[in-house]
């Protein structure tokens, strides 16, 4: 009988997909994510605190005595039309006011890590992009090293929805290597956005391996261009058109057990990232995703040398 998923991960829920409402509507904001750390059944969760001073002491608090793995995320940042990796000097002083806020908003709640992306890719002048964007990881570290917190670099499409700077495994990869200095910085590997970017769930998550720190788990649509959720719009793991079920479910947690992500001792963070079927609730949602992840579970195949591997 296969051990329980749980003994090898820490398993959380991304807020707002779930809740597509509260990005728009920030009371709706207050009222989901109030709940929503009440769950028992989820030991991380990623979320952010929407603005307005009067929300955020609700939130604040809440947030913060929840007795769970916290992971901020840039959410309400618009991040594909103000780019972190900037050339223009007013835009840079611009992101680093907001993301300081943002920063200031991730300590309050004790965030242990802070998502982050590059922004949008400039081909004509990528290599002063990448520089920009290294200065920028640089001084969003240092701000972040006081409060023990990481920082985790998302890598998105360069093509098909997003078009990110950051961008293939291997440049995510090249530019940890360029990073090794910095000790609070890690990679936060969204499986869904594999299929869009033309990667291959085994070969990404191999090469990723020693800067994965966080994983997300979602689906995406990529044949289908008149499907609303084609791109990067995380549609539920099992929707009819979409890249990822069950069978992909078992590959990709192979792989994270292969590279020891997965283990009874540091137990990798496992994060479903999903919106809502359609016509369904975020309950119904929840249970069909967990389902799935079981069964995929249950195809995977785990030895005792894993183990040896990460002591």
């Amino acid at each position: 009988m296969q051990a329980d998923i749980r003994e090898y991960a820490k398993i959380g829920l991304v807020h707002h997909l779930l809740y597509p409402s509260c990005i728009t509507d920030l009371d709706d904001h207050v009222k989901t994510l109030s709940n929503f750390v009440k769950r028992e059944d989820i030991e991380t969760l990623d979320c952010c605190i929407p603005y307005g001073e009067k929300r955020r002491n609700e939130l604040i608090p809440l947030v913060k005595k929840c007795d769970k793995e916290i992971v901020y995320a840039l959410h309400l940042f618009p991040s594909r039309k103000i780019s972190l990796s900037s050339l223009d000097k007013q835009e840079q002083a611009l992101v680093k006011l907001v993301i300081q806020d943002q920063i200031e908003m991730a300590a309050a709640v004790g965030a242990t890590g802070f998502v982050f992306v590059s922004g949008a890719d400039i081909p004509h002048n990528r290599d002063a992009a990448r520089e920009s964007f290294r200065d920028f990881c640089r001084w969003f570290c240092k701000q972040l090293k006081p409060f023990g917190i990481t920082a985790l670099l998302e890598p998105f499409d360069r093509e098909i929805d997003k078009k990110y700077l950051y961008g293939p495994i291997a440049e995510c990869v090249a530019l940890m290597e360029e990073l090794q200095d910095i000790d609070n910085l890690g990679i936060e590997l969204d499986v869904a956005h594999l299929p869009l970017m033309g990667e291959d769930f085994t070969t990404a998550i191999h090469k990723a391996a020693p800067y994965i720190k966080r994983v997300h788990l979602g689906n995406c649509v990529l044949k289908d261009k008149d499907s609303p959720f084609y791109g990067d719009m995380h549609p539920p793991i099992g929707l009819p058109g979409g890249e990822i079920d069950v069978h992909e479910l078992t590959v990709i947690l192979q792989a994270l057990l292969d590279i020891c992500y997965l283990n009874t001792q540091t137990r990798g963070s496992l994060i479903l990232e999903m919106q809502p079927f359609p016509g369904k609730t975020p309950e119904y949602t929840i249970a069909q995703t967990l389902e799935r992840l079981e069964i995929a579970w249950q195809c995977v195949s785990y030895e005792e040398r894993q183990e040896s591997q990460i002591s």
